[in-house]
């Protein structure tokens, strides 16, 4: 798989019967199902969110708000730059983390909509972190499309 781990440390409990080893894992998953962990139940989890959000695009309930996402496109983009809107203007720590949720909340139901998985996700934020080069981090200006020179073009 290319999935490595590298020991960080290991740590003995108060007692002295429990061991535990701290890694940190490179690669986007080590358990054959594309999951960090093989162990437990993961709900509440960003991996439990964009299975049931799959899950979904199939299998919705009648009346499904997360259906209707998937179905009108404009609705989903609406609601997702409400929800960044509602985060850049969060002021406190509780704020940030509930609109925060939402913003995953809609960032993955696009990413279910267009059939792409945490596990690729995941993936594209490691090649993000593998590039050398630096760029000023420029944006994007109103009305840019893909194929549009980019704003950190040298």
């Amino acid at each position: 798989s290319g999935a490595t781990q590298k020991l960080i440390r290991v740590d003995v409990d108060c007692d002295r019967d429990a061991i535990r080893f701290v890694v940190r894992q490179t690669g986007v998953g080590f358990c054959h199902m594309e999951q960090m962990s093989c162990f437990g139940d993961d709900h509440g989890t960003l991996g439990a969110l964009m299975r049931t959000l799959i899950d979904r695009k199939d299998n919705a309930p009648a009346g499904s708000y997360t259906k209707r996402l998937f179905d009108d496109s404009a609705l989903l983009k609406s609601k997702l730059l409400e929800e960044c809107d509602e985060l850049l203007a969060a002021e406190n720590d509780r704020e940030v983390a509930f609109e925060t949720a939402d913003v995953i909340y809609f960032a993955f139901a696009a990413c279910a909509r267009h059939g792409v998985n945490l596990a690729e996700v995941q993936r594209s934020l490691a090649r993000k972190h593998l590039r050398v080069r630096r760029r000023p981090g420029n944006a994007k200006p109103p009305g840019w499309k893909p194929g549009d020179p980019s704003p950190d073009a040298p």
